[in-house]
């Protein structure tokens, strides 16, 4: 019989997730979702992209398949295309004999594979380094747990699962043979959340997902698909399952009472499909403290959408094992069209939008994903003309709400020349964005003169080295009227610069 070989574990590298990611969403055609204290599958993976045997190489296999190695353009290479799920109060020792049954450790050349052994306190310091909890439970002699966990010493004691984090990572082990080491990478899923620790000087952004509050969910990197051409209300929509988002604010985690909240960035076009939106929500106390989220809105819809290389010669796909995406086996070309489902994955900032060729709800359980960024139709070069911001200009979005930053006076502006009316008043499109800004403050207003008029530099100083204009010329002014010091109203004309200030009293003017 083969002697067992130790296991020593390495510290595991966390993987961040906009949402936590529970057992029930492991991908469907996942070799094996493995539960804690049930044995594991024996299934081969005949799915995805395969990982030839080494030669003269010490190995790993899960389940049957080969794990390949890490290496630093593909630090993945090592993770094992499996899930195992942890939750609250599940035992230490059946994660570690879940693991261990699926685990076999190969010396150089030999397909038959050594069962391992895994230090258990090794085990449970990486859990602590991945913010899992971890108590000890002591029982007595019969297995029942002992009042105020005392120790009984006819008894014995177990390590219990305490709390466990709000993502996913994964666990490393190793081993080695003949002065050569090698690794594999468990992804770990947690099946429960904690609740993550707010500031009490600022106001708490508040989110419900189809009527349940979502309290341990931050709205900050939530990803949501909307229908095409579906109305978009930035605090209460609907997304593309017909579920409702409805987001709110309080003055605090502790102080329930109202507080302000307005979408301070909402560049959303839902007649766009396969585009994709950051919207910024901004929650203003009472004490003028804020707090900001933002989120993202892909637009999508039940029929295909188009796959855009980018330039590239293909466009990859991935199959997701926890909050792992791996290469997988199928690839797309420019111009491909997939059915894209409602959900959404994101790895190290990264969005992934799960496809198919097939129909909606296929995608909807595929373990084929694509860049999100691959739906998303490169913008055209629109033509502009830079032309001066005469007046500092607030810069709106396609709705006439501000986007909260401004184009500074006298800076260069490219703009679409053609006017934009948006209720009832006049814009100009920024060129290459969505954004938009006020005609009169680019190219201004033709106003007809009706007296003679002089031109100023302050309230009791004309502007050196001018003339005066005179009735019935016209004469291009910019932005409002200012009120200067002496209490009369002007205009800022054109020519006007911070070295030459030209301005026209408003009563001049028809």
């Amino acid at each position: 019989m083969k002697k067992n070989r130790k296991m020593l574990g390495v510290a595991a590298a966390a993987l961040l997730a906009v949402a936590p990611v529970v057992a029930s969403t492991v991908p469907v055609n996942a070799d094996v979702a493995v539960n804690i204290g049930s044995a594991a599958g024996t299934a081969v993976n005949t799915t995805n992209t395969s990982t030839q045997k080494p030669v003269n190489k010490p190995y790993f296999t899960y389940n049957n398949e080969i794990i390949g190695e890490a290496s630093q353009s593909n630090p993945l290479g090592n993770v094992a295309r499996t899930t195992v799920s942890i939750k609250k109060g599940d035992k230490v020792s059946y994660l570690i004999d879940t693991i261990s049954k699926a685990v076999l450790f190969h010396e150089a050349n030999q397909d038959a594979g050594q069962k391992i052994t895994i230090n258990k306190d090794n085990f449970i310091t990486q859990l602590k380094a991945n913010h899992v909890s971890v108590k000890t439970i002591n029982v007595d002699k019969d297995g029942k747990p002992t009042k105020n966990n005392k120790v009984d010493k006819k008894g014995s004691s177990y390590e219990e699962i305490e709390s466990v984090p709000n993502t996913s990572f994964n666990i490393t082990l190793s081993a080695s043979a003949n002065n050569q080491t090698v690794s594999v990478q468990i992804p770990i899923v947690p099946e429960g959340v904690s609740t993550p620790v707010d500031t009490l000087q600022n106001p708490q952004i508040n989110w419900s997902f189809n009527g349940q509050a979502q309290k341990d969910k931050s709205l900050n990197g939530q990803v949501f698909q909307v229908a095409v051409n579906s109305s978009f209300n930035p605090l209460n929509f609907t997304n593309s399952n017909g579920e409702s988002i409805i987001i709110s604010a309080q003055q605090s985690p502790a102080n329930t009472t109202f507080a302000s909240v307005e979408a301070t960035s909402n560049p959303v076009n839902t007649s766009e499909a396969g585009r994709y939106y950051n919207v910024t929500i901004t929650a203003t106390g009472y004490t003028g403290k804020k707090t900001t989220a933002t989120y993202t809105v892909l637009i999508t819809s039940s029929h295909k959408q188009t796959l855009y290389a980018n330039g590239a010669s293909s466009i990859t796909t991935y199959n997701f094992y926890g909050n792992n995406p791996l290469s997988g086996s199928t690839t797309f070309k420019d111009g491909d069209q997939v059915y894209v489902a409602d959900q959404t994955k994101t790895y190290n900032k990264e969005s992934y939008s799960q496809v198919s060729t097939k129909s909606k709800s296929d995608a909807n359980s595929s373990n084929i994903w694509v860049k999100t960024s691959s739906l998303v139709k490169p913008a055209a070069t629109e033509k502009g003309e830079s032309h001066v911001v005469m007046v500092a200009s607030r810069a709106y979005d396609k709705n006439g709400n501000f986007l909260g930053h401004m184009y500074d006076t006298y800076t260069n502006i490219d703009i679409v020349p053609t006017v934009v009316t948006i209720k009832g008043k006049t814009y100009y499109k920024v060129a290459n964005k969505d954004e938009y800004v006020r005609v009169t403050n680019i190219t201004g207003t033709q106003r007809k003169l009706r007296h003679n008029a002089y031109i100023y530099w302050s309230s009791y100083r004309r502007t050196p080295g001018t003339g005066k204009y005179y009735k019935g010329q016209t004469v291009t002014t910019y932005g409002a009227s200012y009120r200067f010091k002496n209490g009369k109203k002007y205009y800022r004309i054109e020519g006007c610069r911070n070295n030459n200030k030209r301005y026209i009293k408003a009563v001049n003017f028809y």
